[in-house]
């Protein structure tokens, strides 16, 4: 019946990704012999390794499979072509990773009925089985039949379980309950070699075994969603800071730029006005501050003098490119327009077509107020009739009457909402990146004089010796290459081989020299196999090279120098105060942490058996928080500190501390003192001394009075 025999190692061989449990299982199946116990063995490994895939692999399997569908069904539409196509990478990675696992189980599941047919099949050992059972009982082949056939009753009734509850509770719930059901199954499978009662007590053990394992399993998801989660909180916190610097950091050195410029184009102080209106023209308007500050600057050839003006003109053109429907950039051509048409006195009919292309229709704006036709309008531009600063106040006038409120009507439509919330960030961010790098100057400054200094200076000193050095150690690396390709094509002279590497370079030169004079007459096989031994030769002379060199002083004493580097670098971190490489270990440590802290921290705090005394009192070494009051259902003789938080009860009482010694102080103090001979050693004075201690300890336990 050997033939029949399928080893677990050539069973695998062709499937990928072998899980951790089928790894294990091939290794131990090696050492089983083929008698009736290895065989036994052998059944009871692929029976561990089987409930393993079935139970857990192709559990988590399904659950990352279902993950990973759910999150590419639920791209949005802003969703990138990257993020669909890593969402997609993800679903198909956890489809062939749950073929795989499926691939995996059926593997084993028909490893072990081989084997069970195999141990069937070994009469020595139903033989002695039979005897030890006797004739009345079950036969070992009976029994492991009905294993055989519960085994695959589970496997069925493991798959529609788990559809059927998946679909219906939700996967946990479904792997909960198929994990019991199998595990039951299972349990049936292996008792029923003892029988029926074998077969019903282990279907409860194992049910309920696979209930616990399935339990386990939903709640470390639910841990791992919970560590997901607040590590996720965090990160996306600190990324989030990290951009807002970054875009703050870009955000104020620019407006330090433009401050500069406006300064500079309208005057000392006037430009930073300037730029604060715009900035709150911004805020107000479904305006961008980049794109205004590139109208101002449009304007400020024309305008300059008159800051005021300019910012009428910007409302102006605002409105006219809202109302019609144009750009941030056409805005800027018409703003263009209007400064030439002001700075050159002329009106010409390439200025005005700017608008005209645009939607905005100044020559009506000019046929109106002039009380022109528009074909007279165009004879009086062609002969330069129309001044340049009367046309720009025509067309200001007219955008006004024409357009004017359209920034406000766009500010409240969903993309004006949206530009107007992006403003408000831009000055959120700019705060945290103008005072980032207003200190930062300072640390700038400081490196600027540092490095432009002396110390710039020594460091140009060191890093030219380390320059050079670096360099005579390359140099020396090329001259071992030169002289081994020279003595071995060559038959040169070396400087730098030992004798006995120059005498092994000069027998392979002879060697290579043999080999090319024969390559000359061989013929084309030969040829090949001589080419083959030279090019040999010539990677043997190159690791000569190589190897010789790391051997040389020069390059020894370099690695000495990097071993005490590496020495002096570990001793001085270990001699840090705040081991900063616990920094790292830590942050995992702290981001593993999972529900059951608060577990913990709940007990901790209400467990019956904890008293503290201060706020500050720590439980097995460790603080512990207060969170929000203690329970004192069976009462609370004293209250230890100030704010101490409790939670009370229906029909408790609470007193203040006045009226509790005030209740205290009206339990009388009593003294009782039995016999009337105290003994000779005893004097008045020390019966006296006794009664005063006494009443002394009463009154510290708050009795008097009365």
């Amino acid at each position: 019946m050997a033939g029949r025999k399928t080893d677990a190692s050539i069973a695998f061989s062709v499937t990928d990704n072998v899980s951790e449990s089928v790894r294990k299982m091939r290794s131990a199946m090696l050492e089983f012999k083929d008698d009736a116990e290895g065989l036994q063995q052998r059944l009871e490994t692929l029976e561990n390794a089987r409930l393993q895939l079935k139970n857990i692999d192709l559990t988590d399997a399904r659950r990352q499979l279902a993950q990973a569908k759910k999150e590419l069904e639920e791209l949005g539409d802003t969703a990138t072509e990257a993020d669909r196509e890593a969402a997609r990478a993800n679903f198909e990675t956890a489809s062939k990773n749950y073929e795989n696992i499926r691939n995996q189980l059926s593997l084993v599941s028909k490893q072990a009925r081989a084997t069970t047919q195999d141990l069937l099949d070994s009469t020595g050992a139903i033989t002695r089985a039979e005897n030890r059972a006797g004739t009345g009982g079950s036969s070992l082949l009976g029994a492991l039949g009905t294993a055989g056939l519960l085994d695959m009753a589970g496997d069925a009734a493991l798959e529609i379980t788990n559809a059927a509850v998946s679909s219906a509770l939700g996967s946990s719930v479904g792997g909960i309950a198929s994990s019991a059901i199998g595990g039951a199954v299972s349990g049936a499978a292996m008792g029923s070699l003892l029988g029926p009662t074998g077969s019903v007590v282990g279907s409860i053990i194992g049910g309920g075994l696979g209930l616990i394992q399935g339990g386990t399993q939903m709640i470390q998801g639910m841990d791992q969603a919970f560590i997901n989660y607040y590590t996720g909180a965090y990160d996306t916190a600190s990324a989030a800071t990290d951009d807002s610097l970054s875009s703050g950091g870009d955000t104020a050195a620019q407006r330090e730029l433009d401050a500069i410029a406006f300064n500079r184009l309208l005057g000392d102080e006037v430009g930073d006005q300037f730029l604060a209106d715009l900035r709150q023209t911004a805020a107000d308007t479904p305006m961008e501050y980049e794109d205004l500050t590139g109208i101002s600057r449009a304007l400020a050839t024309g305008f300059g003098d008159a800051p005021d003006r300019m910012l009428e003109l910007i409302t102006a053109i605002g409105d006219a490119g809202s109302a019609v429907g144009v750009t941030a950039s056409d805005m800027e051509y018409m703003a263009q327009a209007m400064s030439r048409m002001e700075s050159s006195g002329k009106t010409t009919l390439e200025y005005l077509n700017i608008f005209q292309d645009r939607g905005v229709d100044v020559i009506e704006m000019l046929s109106e107020t002039m009380g022109k036709t528009q074909g007279e309008i165009y004879d009086m531009i062609s002969k330069g009739e129309i001044k340049g600063q009367d046309a720009v106040d025509i067309i200001q006038q007219g955008m006004v009457d024409q357009y004017s409120g359209a920034m406000e009507a766009m500010a409240q439509t969903f993309p004006g909402l949206t530009s107007t919330l992006e403003d408000a960030m831009t000055e959120i961010n700019n705060a945290m990146g103008d005072a980032y790098n207003e200190k930062s100057k300072e640390g700038l400054q400081a490196d600027i004089d540092a490095y432009g200094g002396t110390l710039g200076e020594a460091i140009s000193e060191a890093n030219a010796i380390i320059g050079e050095g670096r360099a005579i150690s390359e140099n020396l690396a090329r001259q071992y290459d030169r002289e081994a390709m020279a003595a071995l094509t060559q038959g040169a002279e070396t400087t730098v081989y030992s004798e006995g590497q120059a005498a092994k370079l000069e027998s392979m030169h002879n060697q290579y020299t043999d080999l090319v004079n024969q390559y000359q007459t061989a013929t084309e096989e030969d040829k090949a196999v001589i080419a083959a031994q030279i090019e040999a030769l010539m990677e043997e002379a190159q690791v000569m090279a190589d190897s010789n060199y790391d051997a040389s002083d020069m390059a020894q004493q370099l690695h000495d120098v990097n071993l005490d580097q590496i020495t002096a670098i570990r001793e001085n971190t270990a001699a840090l105060k705040n081991a900063p490489w616990m920094q790292e270990y830590e942050t995992e440590q702290a981001q593993s942490i999972g529900l059951g802290e608060k577990l913990l921290n709940d007990f901790l705090e209400y467990a019956p058996f904890i008293h503290l005394d201060s706020p500050d009192e720590q439980y097995d070494g460790a603080p512990l928080t207060i969170r929000e009051g203690r329970s004192h259902a069976f009462g609370l003789y004293r209250v230890p500190y100030d704010n101490y938080p409790a939670i009370l009860h229906e029909d408790e009482r609470v007193l203040t501390a006045r009226e509790a010694r005030e209740r205290d102080s009206s339990r009388p103090i009593q003294i009782t003192v039995s016999g009337n001979t105290f003994g000779a050693d005893l004097t008045a004075e020390a019966v006296a001394e006794a009664l005063a201690d006494a009443i002394a300890v009463k009154l510290a336990a708050g009795y008097g009075g009365g």
